[in-house]
């Protein structure tokens, strides 16, 4: 395998590119955090606890998920774009939409996410309504438990939509392979890419979350190098 960079350096290379591009980048950023907020919304505003509502929401929830991972390769393709000096835009943002593969790999990853979260966010609405603290406290134990499963199957496809990106013409089977031969062996790098983050999250909650404008993009924009990175290394190898 080639030479695969330190995370210093990822990070050092994603400073770089991100110079002079921070003000159209956040304002992505936040077109992004609009429209996935209002979105992950919609579903938590029907009244009443019954099994119809419950497999409304349900159904709205899934809806959600797929939407705001279609929203996420949106991102994806622009902080790729950036970091190989491409021009870029807030139309990126919506360009899966016309991707019948990130359609599909939206829908997967929503999958994925709604059967490892889901029970524990009825739990949750069910506490809210209910006001009962022992619900309370299994819903959070469930949430935690479904997130940790959720991020541990998410690390196999997460170079999945850059992989899109990469291969046009291959279809979504050939880009998950893709995406799991990449991670192979790499899996505790990223973790330790986005652990090396926490301090600048930690120091951004001091700011009542204004430091996270900044935050973001330049944990975004590491993960697009990192893939870059991981991309050369293993094709060299």
């Amino acid at each position: 395998m080639g030479q695969l960079k330190k995370n210093s350096e990822i990070k050092a290379s994603a400073r770089e590119y991100l110079l002079g591009n921070y003000i159209k980048v956040i304002s992505v950023q936040f077109l992004f955090l609009f429209f996935s907020w209002g979105i992950s919304t919609v579903w938590s505003t029907i009244p009443g606890t019954g099994t119809g509502v419950m497999i409304l929401t349900g159904a709205l929830t899934f809806f959600s998920y797929a939407l705001i991972q279609v929203l996420i390769f949106g991102l994806s393709r622009m902080y790729l774009k950036l970091c190989c000096r491409m021009p870029y835009g807030m139309s990126d943002l919506f360009g899966g939409l016309r991707d019948n593969r990130v359609v599909l790999s939206a829908l997967l990853l929503a999958a994925l996410q709604f059967v490892f979260t889901f029970p524990s966010d009825v739990l949750v609405l069910l506490s809210l309504r209910t006001n009962d603290p022992s619900l309370a406290t299994i819903s959070l134990v469930a949430r935690l438990i479904g997130m940790l499963t959720y991020y541990v199957a998410w690390l196999f496809f997460s170079q999945l939509y850059y992989v899109l990106l990469d291969f046009p013409d291959k279809g979504l089977g050939d880009c998950i392979k893709i995406s799991f031969w990449l991670m192979k062996g790499q899996k505790l790098k990223l973790v330790g890419i986005q652990l090396s983050f926490l301090p600048l999250i930690l120091l951004s909650i001091l700011t009542l979350g204004l430091g996270m404008i900044w935050v973001t993009p330049y944990m975004n924009a590491s993960y697009a190098c990192f893939h870059l990175n991981l991309t050369d290394a293993k094709s060299a190898g």
